[in-house]
């Protein structure tokens, strides 16, 4: 049987957060676009994602009287990452993020009516310019489908779902397309593109990968299964070069769903922001011993500690006086799920004594034993906290005593593709790979945030920069009908 061959002006491998926008502006700059997404929906994280998004100078901040600019978001970026985020690439996003604020509302964004704000799950920007809808990520979803849907109508967007990329297609003038497999028919087709866009997200579902990348580091992930680098894997198979790996921070902190799989739900993440609910906890290693102060204000400082730690793992210990009187630690969980958790989930433990706890938690009991007689020492005004922690409310002194199992979470993964300030992929000697593009999660978490989390840098670029590669690369096409280079 002939192979199938589709031509077009522009591949985008991906329909997420930067391919959706992309093929929209693409469509409507006259290219022809083949949309080719291995699941059988659009969309990508935006279904599970909060999407919180950053922009300076945007409308809604001058309505409510915030003075902000490009150049101070960009100072804040490259403050937050201590100067490890690619300068160029962060230019080019917050130059950009007003607008994709201003376009989203322009579209019937359903915007929360707190926005913008100052967040603290992240490190803190200076000023208000974080934004999310009422629905999180479906609320972005749901403008980018309306644009989506309505540009399809011109003919000029052909979706494959369920089609995954498997080899790009190459020749003297650089990256021609892809082969794709239909993956209910197992049918392989070529498509023959003058460009190529990657925007296939981050690797957060695949363990395998994510181990390789990152020096044998377990997963703890809420990203999506289907999120496998995939996309990476392509870019890297013809010369693209991975980076931003090192720059890998994990999220301060999720409970697995299943003990001995890598699956954490992000909407039953204990609450552990300071700003919020002030600890009552305290966080102890499998040593035994504190590893951070509990409740520092800098939500950097945790993450820090805890990338640290053995695995990225450590245990929040307390007593059964402080469950019952504290605010919520697990504010997301149904109540018969919370109550059957501690017999049924093997994240929880409970026993009469603090040993008893250590031999049940697989923590050191002498150093857990240590621990707790100095914080107790503490609340008790005997001594300073070890930690200089200021929020001491109780001892952990009345039995049952008790402790969860946390872990460092992958949400956005760090590494990706190496590109230029035009979003091209580069090669091992930095000059780029004719024909082939990259943006969103494609590019690596770390090319924009560096060696941090800073709030709203990756639904925001990836909307901006999928725009801008639509935008360009579509004109181009249409008035060229030839390959961009």
């Amino acid at each position: 049987m002939k192979k199938m061959s589709i031509k077009t002006d522009l591949l985008i491998i991906g329909a997420g957060t930067a391919g959706l926008p992309a093929a929209i502006e693409a469509s409507a700059a006259g290219s022809s676009v083949v949309l080719a997404e291995q699941t059988d929906r659009i969309g990508g994280t935006l279904h599970v994602s909060a999407a919180q998004m950053s922009g300076a100078g945007s409308r809604l901040q001058r309505q409510r009287g915030i003075d902000d600019t490009p150049s101070a978001h960009f100072d804040d970026v490259m403050r937050i990452s201590r100067g490890t985020a690619q300068a160029g690439l962060v230019a080019k996003a917050t130059e950009r993020g007003a607008g994709t604020i201003d376009w989203l509302m322009d579209h019937g964004f359903d915007m929360a009516p707190e926005c913008p704000a100052i967040l603290y799950f992240h490190e803190a920007y200076g000023l208000p310019r974080t934004y999310w809808g009422v629905d999180g990520g479906r609320s972005v979803l749901s403008v980018l489908k309306t644009l989506f849907d309505r540009e399809r109508e011109n003919g000029r967007i052909d979706l494959r779902l369920g089609a995954e990329a498997v080899e790009l297609l190459c020749g003297e003038a650089g990256v021609g397309g892809a082969r794709l497999v239909d993956r209910a028919t197992a049918q392989e087709f070529d498509v023959r593109a003058s460009a190529t866009v990657i925007a296939t997200g981050g690797y957060g579902g695949n363990a395998s990968r994510f181990a390789d990348w990152h020096d044998g580091l377990p997963l703890y992930s809420a990203a999506l299964a289907t999120t496998s680098g995939g996309g990476i894997a392509l870019g890297l198979s013809v010369g693209g070069r991975l980076d931003h790996g090192q720059h890998h921070l994990p999220t301060f902190a999720g409970i697995v769903t299943r003990v001995g799989e890598p699956w954490i739900d992000w909407d039953l993440l204990p609450l552990l922001t300071p700003q919020a609910r002030p600890p009552w906890e305290i966080y102890v290693g499998r040593d035994g011993g504190r590893f951070v102060q509990e409740d520092i204000d800098s939500v950097d400082a945790r993450e820090r500690a805890l990338s640290a730690l053995p695995g990225q793992t450590f245990f929040a210990v307390f007593d059964d006086r402080i469950w019952r009187q504290a605010p919520a630690l697990l504010p997301g969980w149904p109540d018969g799920q919370l109550a059957a958790a501690w017999t049924d989930h093997g994240a929880f433990f409970a026993a009469s004594t603090l040993d008893g706890l250590a031999d049940a938690a697989g923590i050191d009991g002498g150093g857990l034993d240590r621990t707790v007689a100095l914080y107790n020492e503490a609340v008790a005004g005997g001594k300073a906290d070890p930690l200089d922690r200021r929020h001491l409310p109780l001892p952990i002194s009345e039995p049952p005593f008790r402790a969860i199992m946390m872990h460092g979470t992958v949400l956005k993964t760090a590494a990706g593709l190496v590109v230029d300030d035009g979003l091209r992929v580069l090669d091992g000697d930095s000059q780029p790979i004719l024909g082939l593009y990259a943006a969103g999660e494609a590019i690596g978490g770390g090319a924009l945030s560096g060696n941090a989390f800073v709030g709203g840098m990756s639904v925001t670029p990836a909307l901006g920069f999928g725009r801008w590669l639509g935008q360009t690369l579509g004109r181009d096409l249409a008035a060229n009908n030839t390959k961009v280079r």
